[in-house]
């Protein structure tokens, strides 16, 4: 059996008041009536108060060091949340076969991914790309489509949170108030 043990949390399992730097924490490793294993982190002044969801398997004692927010973390979550989409078109669909369906946004996705190195062409005619996808192995077959604006204004709030910097406005600007038609003209 393979467990997964999470980092530190960034707030107190018993009272959800959020750690602060240099905060001592109490940890413990607790395996659940499930099975599972669950990490519980508290305050030092609340170890003695908290229940615990489970048998106690070790203690420890740390100090909290906040990870720094350089994106990275919200980076990975976008990749993983286009990666998890990208494969899910493909589920129920024999490995190999060309499907239209969702043709448009398999391609998409199939780009972005592609750019992120997730995706890697092994094959690319006029009418399909032939992915492999490196964590995986799995080879898909995208339609190769044309992607025109009118796709992408019908699906803009599908897209909004595959996009960086997706968070789009009501006026179709991106949230800094910017033109995107200025920030092409600068890139």
């Amino acid at each position: 059996m393979e467990w997964h043990i999470t980092p530190i949390a960034r707030k107190s399992f018993h009272s959800d008041v959020e750690f602060a730097k240099d905060d001592a924490i109490a940890c413990a490793l607790v395996k659940t009536d499930e099975g599972e294993l669950v990490r519980v982190d508290v305050l030092i002044a609340e170890a003695n108060k908290v229940e615990m969801p489970g048998k106690v398997l070790c203690r420890w004692t740390q100090r909290f060091k906040p990870k720094p927010n350089d994106g990275k973390e919200e980076a990975e979550a976008l990749k993983l949340t286009a990666d998890n989409l990208f494969i899910s078109f493909f589920e129920g669909e024999e490995e190999g076969m060309l499907s239209e369906e969702n043709a448009e946004l398999k391609h998409f996705l199939g780009l972005m991914l592609e750019r992120r190195r997730v995706l890697r062409v092994k094959a690319r005619t006029r009418k399909y790309t032939r992915y492999v996808h490196r964590p995986s192995k799995r080879e898909f077959l995208v339609p190769a489509v044309d992607l025109d604006p009118k796709f992408f204004i019908e699906n803009e709030e599908k897209l909004a949170f595959l996009v960086d910097g997706g968070d789009v406005d009501e006026e179709g600007g991106d949230s800094d108030g910017g033109d995107a038609d200025e920030e092409k003209a600068d890139a």
